[in-house]
Formats: structure tokens, C-alpha cells, sequence
């Protein structure tokens, strides 16, 4: 039989317990199903027992991550014989930890769900970076929550793609309502038909980009960054970026753009170039949508920037 685990993470008061909670309580997510919750960690929501369990769905609560073994699932396996496992993961135990330990066979994790309370992201960014990362890596969908009139949005989005291009994103208001504002403003005129993208906004530029290529078509582009290497599909095409610490400085994820210009077999990877030129919109079959194109018309090598990695204050 088949097992599926739904794995949800994220810091203490990140709203994990409530979603969990309403999850199962107020919605059809165990109708039909033999569920099993696991808590491994206790905040200010607690659960109600009775309540968890009139919907099919035992409660098992794990002190330590050291609980992670074989024999733990086995165990569970046994005495509960789930159809569905859903795993509350303390926020300061190893996730990675959790996904690789050895488990019955047929169980296998099919989602990561991951809770960040907007308010305090800014901290967590600054001040504990790698367990972060370690949560927001392995997501399918990460659910933003006590979004304000105060919160930037590509703040918080473009943060974790820099970690996660591929997780969903949710916004959410705190009363759980789907947060509808329109994105930030932009720190350069987007109406203009020419751009000159400072260096401290290159990541902003380069993921409005990705996400919405056809505000870029036919605008003439200037920009820095490092060639990084030459482009698999256009001859003469090759990616200028920068990087993102995601984690910390051996741990970076490449943020950047193709472009194309003939000079691209004579440049040296790693050396810091600016280029101009205007954006053409072509599909991307891997990602099933267009995606911009610099078509490169002044191009010239520069002195590196001092700091080389791309921020989104």
C-alpha cells in the first residue's frame, strides 16, 4: 500500500499548527483516508485531540529528531497502517535529516509545504540565513503569511527564488485571506523605453524579467555583470549574470539573462562586461513561455564590482 507523507515546515509562530490544523479539520483532505499526524513541535496552537481524531486521523508527538529511524516508521506503520502521513517539523530540526532517513516501503514524501510569517522574514535572512535555506530549498509551496500594506512583496518572492526557482508562492493577510495587492513599484521607470539597470538592481531587473518578458519587449537594455558562459541553443548567444548568496558564500544560486553578440566566442568566463541592447521576446520550450533575449549592440569589458553578489532590499 501506498503512503503518501506531506512534510510542512517553517519557523516557531510561522502559522504551520493552524494550516495543518485547518487542513484537516475544514476541509475534505482526510475523507476517505486513514491519516496520521506527527508533531514535532509545540507552539502557542495547540491541537485538539478529539477533534483531530473525529476526522480518521491519529496524533503522535516526537521529541527529538534523533526518533527519525526505520524503525520509528515501521512502528507506525503497524500500529496506525496510514494511507496519508502529514509531519508538523520543528523548526530548528534538520530537514534534510527527516527526508533521507530510511522509511517503510511505499512511503514516500510527495509534497514539502513551507510557513514564513512575512513580518519576520527580514530577520531570519539576516540572522539565520542557512537554517532558511535548509526549509525553503526542498519546498513545493511556501504560503507568506501576515502580509501588510508595510510587507514588499519582491522582497520576500525574490528571495526565495533565488533559493527555489520552482516553489509556488502564496500571499496571505492576517485573516488568511489571499493577499490580492498589486507587486512593488519598480526602482526604475518601466514606461521608458530605455533602461539603464543600476548594479544594486540587477536581481530586481532580472526576475521582473523572467516573470513578466513581455513588459521588456523592444526596450533597449543596459546592464553589468559577469559572463558566465555561452548559451546552449543560440550561436551566438551566452548568459551575463551575477550570483545570489542563498545560503552563504560557497552556497550561491546564478541570477542573470541570455543575450547575444558575435563577440560572445571571444569572451572570457568570469570577466566583467556592460552591455546594451534591446530585448526580443523567444519561446523556451523548457519552461513553456517566452523569455527575454538581450540582443546585445555595445558591448565592453569593465572592472568588477566590490561586491559581486546581487541583494533585494
Amino acid at each position: 500500500m501506498k503512503t503518501r507523507i506531506y512534510l510542512f515546515t517553517g519557523f516557531l509562530d510561522s502559522g504551520k499548527t493552524s494550516f495543518i490544523n485547518d487542513t484537516i479539520t475544514t476541509t475534505d483532505f482526510c475523507e476517505g483516508e486513514k491519516s496520521l499526524l506527527i508533531v514535532s513541535e509545540q507552539g502557542e496552537v495547540e491541537y485538539n485531540q478529539e477533534e483531530i481524531e473525529a476526522c480518521n486521523c491519529d496524533l503522535v508527538y516526537v521529541n527529538s529528531e534523533d526518533e527519525w529511524t526505520y524503525e520509528f516508521f515501521e512502528e507506525l506503520k503497524n500500529k496506525y497502517n496510514p494511507t496519508q502521513v502529514l509531519v508538523e517539523l520543528n523548526g530548528m530540526f534538520n530537514v534534510n535529516r527527516f527526508l533521507a532517513c530510511s522509511k517503510p516501503d511505499g512511503w514516500e514524501v510527495v509534497q514539502v509545504l513551507t510557513t514564513i510569517n512575512a513580518q519576520t522574514f527580514g530577520l531570519y535572512i539576516q540572522n539565520m540565513r542557512s537554517l532558511l535555506y535548509q526549509h525553503v530549498v526542498h519546498t513545493d509551496l511556501l504560503i507568506f503569511n501576515r502580509i501588510d500594506e508595510t510587507v514588499k512583496k519582491s522582497f520576500l518572492r525574490n528571495n526565495i527564488k533565488a533559493i527555489n526557482s520552482t516553489c509556488q508562492i502564496i500571499y496571505e493577510k492576517a485573516d488568511g485571506t489571499v493577499n490580492t495587492m498589486d507587486d512593488d513599484e519598480l526602482p526604475f521607470d518601466i514606461s521608458s523605453d530605455e533602461l539603464n539597470i543600476l548594479d544594486h538592481d540587477f536581481g530586481l531587473f532580472c526576475m521582473d524579467a523572467l516573470d513578466h518578458p513581455d513588459k521588456y519587449a523592444g526596450k533597449t537594455v543596459t546592464l553589468k555583470g559577469k559572463f558566465i558562459g555561452r548559451d546552449k541553443q543560440l550561436v551566438d548567444g551566452f548568459v551575463i549574470g551575477r550570483l545570489a548568496m542563498v545560503c552563504c558564500e560557497e552556497d550561491t544560486s546564478l541570477i542573470g539573462m541570455v543575450c547575444e553578440h558575435p563577440a560572445a566566442k571571444q569572451l572570457i568566463p568570469n570577466e566583467w562586461i556592460q552591455v546594451k541592447g534591446k530585448i526580443e521576446l523567444d519561446y523556451d520550450p523548457d519552461i513553456g513561455g517566452e523569455v527575454c533575449i538581450l540582443k546585445v549592440e555595445d558591448l565592453k569589458v569593465v572592472p568588477p564590482l566590490e561586491n559581486e553578489y546581487v541583494t533585494f532590499d
